[in-house]
């Protein structure tokens, strides 16, 4: 089904929530509804684990009042709905993207920083480093857009991971499948201190399986479709990270003969300043992105940039809720859509999107023999920030253009 169910679904299942009905499932939204999705996400917004009015469990543990879980049931249908209901079928691409390749992924880090804006929506591609954006800028809403479905499956996996995680070190031991902690660790340690907390439990096969059931519980709780090769796939992912642990890298299905940066060294990177860092360099920084997770806000897609239907539906979603873009990490995306037939839908689709004055496009630029003027001294990419509306001011017009352009002309940010 299309956008309008999927807005509707949203009011429908607040509107139940407010009435003191029992809210539908994902899978018996009626067709119609009331209450508009943009006056639904103020409701799903609010903050769901309020005490006020709340009962105690036996053990003295608070329990979600009434009205907190039908607001957290209505966000549940939500989420489902949305990543149901404007992904698009699965496509191959030439590599499985458990971990990003971008060394440089925070050159714009101070930048983006500058202008969080809370009101603004995030659109990402990947995996982990669209974490640290979300961090950086602070949405009130983010998806991520990707061509595999195996990426949308593996965040579905990072949220679980998120909410299953009472701390940073936590969630590289579940990551990983390693034994928990079983020390608490300062909120505000160094990271170092956090990764060798979560990698100091044991890493066996008890453990995996055991971070393997409290996650997967946990996703197949979101009401998103699955077929038991979707279960399969989060689980070889999972089986990948817990081999590799941090050490896992990127890789292409046919190989290059370069090595990539592992995961630990991503995480661990900082901003030209030193003064920004991964979404586990703190402790607020992970909470920011924990809290969305929480909420079911940071939304995985299955998408084409030039497809059609994920970001045109999308769009018309965020105009019917009176939101729009802020930021757009694209990575290295349009490289690939250079060919004008696809150049063609992806203009479409940028103009489709509803977007705030100083929207801004995050580009990563591949050093495939020619090297970018930011580029860092040791790195293969370079991280550069671009106006939307110069975009579409630029290159809207015309039926293809080159990457480099794409990533040299009026672009900023990079220090």
């Amino acid at each position: 089904m299309g956008r309008t169910r999927v807005a509707r679904a949203w009011g429908t299942a607040i509107l139940l929530a407010t009435a003191g009905m029992s809210c539908a499932t994902s899978s018996s939204v009626p067709g119609s509804g009331s209450t508009s999705a943009s006056q639904a996400s103020g409701v799903a917004a609010a903050p769901s684990g309020s005490a006020q009015g709340s009962l105690t469990s036996s053990s003295g543990s608070a329990l979600p009042s009434s009205s907190a879980a039908r607001t957290q049931e209505a966000e549940k249908v939500r989420f489902a709905d949305l990543v149901n209901d404007l992904s698009e079928p699965d496509a191959d691409f030439f590599s499985d993207n458990l971990i990003s390749n971008e060394t440089s992924y925070l050159q714009t880090a101070q930048e983006l920083a500058k202008k969080p804006d809370p009101s603004g929506v995030y659109i990402g591609v990947g995996p982990e480093q669209n974490f640290t954006y979300i961090a950086l800028t602070r949405p009130s809403v983010a998806f991520v857009v990707d061509i595999r479905r195996e990426n949308m499956l593996m965040h579905l996996f990072y949220r679980a991971a998120f909410e299953e995680a009472s701390s940073r070190a936590e969630f590289v031991s579940l990551v990983v499948g390693r034994a928990r902690p079983t020390a608490a660790i300062a909120a505000d340690a160094p990271l170092k201190d956090v990764i060798d907390a979560g990698l100091k439990g044991e890493a066996s096969d008890a453990s995996f399986e055991a971070a393997q059931k409290a996650l997967m519980a946990r996703v197949n709780g979101y009401g998103v479709k699955l077929s038991e090769k979707d279960r399969k796939s989060i689980t070889a992912m999972h089986k990948r990270f817990h081999k590799e642990q941090l050490d896992i890298r990127f890789e292409l299905h046919s190989k290059n003969g370069r090595e990539y940066p592992t995961l630990r060294q991503l995480i661990e990177s900082k901003s030209p300043d030193g003064g920004s860092g991964s979404f586990l360099a703190s402790d607020e920084s992970f909470r920011v992105v924990q809290n969305m997770q929480k909420a079911g806000r940071i939304v995985p897609l299955v998408g084409n940039f030039a497809g059609d239907k994920a970001l045109l539906q999308l769009a018309s979603y965020l105009k019917s809720e009176g939101r729009s873009v802020s930021t757009f990490y694209v990575s290295n995306v349009e490289q690939y859509l250079l060919d004008p037939k696809d150049w063609k839908n992806w203009v479409r689709n940028v103009k489709a999107l509803p977007k705030t004055k100083d929207a801004v496009f995050v580009r990563a630029y591949l050093d495939q023999g020619k090297k970018h003027p930011k580029q860092w001294e040791g790195h293969r990419t370079a991280t550069v920030l671009a106006r939307m509306s110069d975009f579409e001011s630029l290159f809207g017009d015309k039926a293809t253009t080159t990457f480099w352009a794409l990533c040299t002309e009026k672009t900023f940010g990079a220090g």
